[in-house]
């Protein structure tokens, strides 16, 4: 997990969502702080987004990815699912997205997925808004 969040806010998540099993796991290189992705060179970066991808693909996980702004947007579309920030987030990362979160809330998601849903310019992932 790559995180621009708070480390213990992106631990805590991570293990409620299971992305890591417990807290022997949220440590580096299960979870990486964005400053210090960012400090990595281009080859760096792409080998740790690529290990974390096949490796959950491996294991018959989906790979999904959140993202609010231009830099995101690779990612975003390279993602089993991308979601994009409606509120905060850039028009690329929301066209490069197959969800866009209107209210920025992932519990609003969870709430009510069909209320904040929006539709994607991705063809192979386009839901609207009921």
């Amino acid at each position: 997990m790559v995180t621009g969040d708070n480390l213990q806010t992106a631990k805590a998540i991570a293990l409620e969502c299971g992305i890591l099993g417990s807290d022997a796991d949220a440590t580096k290189p299960n979870l990486i702080e964005r400053k210090s992705f960012r400090a990595m060179s281009d080859a760096q970066r792409l080998e740790v987004a690529e290990r974390i991808s096949v490796s959950l693909r491996k294991r018959g996980h989906v790979v999904a990815v959140t993202g609010d702004g231009t830099g995101d947007a690779p990612a975003l579309h390279e993602a089993d699912i991308g979601l994009a920030m409606g509120t905060q987030g850039t028009e690329v990362a929301e066209e490069s997205s197959d969800i866009i979160i209107l209210d920025d809330n992932f519990a609003s998601v969870v709430r009510e997925p069909s209320l904040f849903l929006h539709f994607s310019s991705r063809p192979q992932a386009s839901l609207m808004r009921l």
